[in-house]
């Protein structure tokens, strides 16, 4: 479709099948995560990856990085804020400030940050896309995932926020907010017994890409929730 695509968290799970999916597109992917993963990146094995290591709690390292693909691309047709951070399961007395402060920082700062620095760019063309990953738990808490269900929360919010800030433009916002999927994160979590049980990367990766193409349709200040491989809800943004 040779679309520029920008998106986070590139080097794991979602992240991987995601670029994997718009490159088969014929997109430009510019792949960001904290560090680079030399065999997740050697199998993409196409020109149009190209990765960039950025800190996304680093308000300094997100300018440099959106100048760096300004120069190379000249544009951003698909913002995917992708990356995230969970902890181990803890009660609300038990979590220490630190792993709280984690959780808004990788989850919930990181795609204000890169959505603050891109929608400037997005607003000079005609049509333009984010999405935000949030989390089932995004919509509805899970116990001893307070944290990790409150910064995913606030990303279901700065979508919202986003929305109505650009009702009258070309620019949309939309959330996607997964149920359970097959990944690291859910096998730390849970165990791989739990986790060979949920909806697998490649079929959230297809769905995203649906909802990109405007074939699965979500209105911009809306939200998807997809869980054991079915959508569950698609709902409308909320009244202004």
């Amino acid at each position: 479709m040779n679309q520029i695509v920008v998106m986070t968290g590139v080097c794991g799970g979602l992240g991987v099948e995601l670029a994997r999916k718009f490159l088969r597109s014929g997109d430009t992917v510019f792949g960001i995560d904290i560090r680079k993963n030399k065999a997740v990146l050697a199998s993409f094995g196409v020109p149009r990856f190209k990765f960039l290591a950025c800190d996304l709690t680093s308000e300094k390292e997100i300018k440099t990085l959106f100048k760096k693909i300004q120069k190379q691309a000249g544009r951003m047709d698909l913002l995917i804020n992708n990356a995230g951070y969970c902890g181990p399961l803890t009660r609300v007395e038990d979590l220490s400030l630190k792993d709280f402060r984690k959780h808004m920082q990788c989850n919930l700062l990181s795609a204000f940050l890169m959505c603050k620095y891109a929608i400037p760019e997005m607003l000079k063309q005609k049509q333009a896309l984010i999405i935000n990953v949030s989390s089932m738990a995004g919509t509805r808490a899970v116990p001893r995932l307070m944290a990790y269900s409150a910064s995913k929360f606030g990303v279901l919010a700065l979508s919202q926020s986003i929305a109505k800030e650009n009702l009258n433009t070309g620019l949309k916002c939309v959330t996607v907010c997964p149920g359970g999927m097959n990944t690291e994160m859910r096998r730390d979590l849970f165990g791989a017994e739990d986790a060979a049980r949920q909806q697998t990367p490649e079929f959230m990766a297809d769905m995203i890409s649906q909802i990109a193409d405007e074939k699965i349709q979500v209105l911009s200040g809306g939200h998807i929730v997809i869980r054991y491989g079915k959508i569950t809800e698609i709902a409308p943004p909320p009244a202004a």
